[in-house]
């Protein structure tokens, strides 16, 4: 199975710019915890300097959390043979996630503290790890926190043409996953250090930033 790296896209300087999936009321929340979930449906433009994370968590998980751990993370997507493999290139500041009333949405800081500050060309995309880490990785974890439907959403992604809705998200483990810089996930076989169990699920989550002039 290979995932088909999209599309890069030209944009003007000193433009908004959102990728993602809309932040709407889904059917489940994971009971897994300390994933790692990544949106593969598209990338940021170079020079896109991030600035917020919106997520969903409007439903009780199977574990009966009402509470858990978003830190946002960027990722580097580079083909490898015939895989594509994300690489941990920036680490967010975590956050604790409350459970809000349905169809309410939270935002919260993209603000990378480990890493790199802004993609350096098109090829990165973000994702998150419910749990709150430093640069070696998971110091607390919990269960999901974010709505999710099984099956990814049909047409274009928030970031428009050439932009899908599907994200990633790792196995259960062990090796249960860390998002220290420079890890690496993809599908089984990749060589990558931690493995997809999904790569067609939509989660209610999107990152915004601006691609500011030279």
């Amino acid at each position: 199975m290979l995932l088909e790296p999209p599309r890069s896209r030209a944009w003007a300087a000193d433009t908004v710019v959102t990728e993602g999936r809309t932040v709407t009321h889904r059917r489940n929340i994971d009971g897994d915890s300390g994933q790692v979930y990544i949106y593969i449906g598209g990338s940021f433009p170079e020079g896109t300097h991030l600035g917020t994370f919106e997520y969903l968590f409007d439903l009780v998980g199977p574990e009966g959390n009402t509470s858990g751990y978003i830190t946002p993370l960027l990722f580097m997507r580079q083909t490898v043979g015939s895989f594509v493999i994300f690489t941990v290139a920036g680490i967010g500041q975590g956050f604790e996630a409350d459970y809000r009333s349905p169809g309410a949405p939270a935002t919260i800081l993209f603000d990378l503290v480990e890493g790199i500050k802004a993609p350096p060309n098109g090829d990165y995309t973000f994702g998150y790890i419910n749990a709150i880490v430093n640069a070696s990785g998971p110091l607390v974890s919990s269960p999901g926190t974010v709505d999710y439907d099984n099956t990814e959403d049909g047409g274009d992604g928030i970031g428009g043409a050439g932009t899908t809705n599907a994200w990633a998200v790792t196995a259960e483990g062990p090796p249960f996953p860390t998002v220290g810089l420079g890890t690496t996930f993809g599908i089984y076989d990749s060589g990558a250090d931690f493995t997809f169990f999904s790569v067609s699920r939509s989660y209610s989550a999107q990152a915004s930033g601006i691609v500011v002039a030279p």
